[in-house]
């Protein structure tokens, strides 16, 4: 772990590393589908305790894809890849866009990428507010990849932002505002150099774009 920036595991389930990660971990074994999970009785318990109060509503998928993603990260290692500026800002450029540069998903682990902070930005509904993306978490699934994204990282919130998307490369991925992909949609974005996100599928991207090996600084 980078200390110098928290982390969403540690802030979420840092906690919970020496009794339910395990038990969880007794019951499946290397099981790691998300449905099998779901059947686990100690993963059952840990989403009820992490839970908040006031329920999840249309969120609670993203909810059960980001405690699956989290103990997948525990149960592989716990192995972070950190992007600087340079690295993050060469997988925002607009000529990456196309799919044909990524011919296959090159991964044999959960890990979570973490990017440059407070350069990507996004909003996970037209009336939320505006945050930055701190990373995903990147599980390999027989669909492709299963990225679930963090936004709004910080050691004194409760909770995270999250979004979690599945599938292949996508494919003529476009904005219907004809803006290149990864632009900054905010005010005063682009005078402040950042990028944004407008669609789950552009996080794919993303995601696809780390584990494919593209040339990083």
């Amino acid at each position: 772990m980078n200390p110098s920036r928290p982390h969403p595991f540690d802030l979420l389930f840092g906690g919970f590393r020496a009794e339910q990660l395990p038990a969880i971990h007794a019951e499946l074994g290397e099981r790691s589908d998300l449905n099998t999970f779901l059947l686990a009785a100690p993963a059952l318990e840990l989403m009820r305790e992490l839970r908040p109060d006031e329920g999840l509503g249309e969120a609670v998928d993203d909810f059960v894809a980001l405690v699956h993603a989290a103990y997948l990260f525990w149960r592989d290692g716990e192995r972070t890849r950190y992007l600087d500026e340079a690295a993050t800002r060469v997988l925002c450029r607009p000529f990456r866009a196309p799919a044909t540069r990524h011919p296959g998903i090159r991964t044999d682990a959960t890990r979570y990428i973490q990017i440059a902070p407070r350069l990507i930005w996004g909003r996970l509904a037209e009336d939320a507010a505006f945050e930055p993306l701190d990373g995903w978490f990147a599980v390999p699934t027989d669909a492709g990849l299963r990225l679930v994204a963090c936004f709004g990282v910080h050691v004194e919130r409760p909770g995270v932002s999250v979004i979690a998307i599945e599938g292949p490369v996508p494919d003529n991925v476009a904005r219907a505002d004809g803006t290149p992909l990864f632009a900054p949609t905010m005010s005063g974005g682009e005078a402040a150099s950042l990028h944004g996100i407008s669609a789950p599928e552009e996080l794919l991207l993303l995601g696809l774009g780390v584990l494919n090996g593209e040339e990083l600084p």
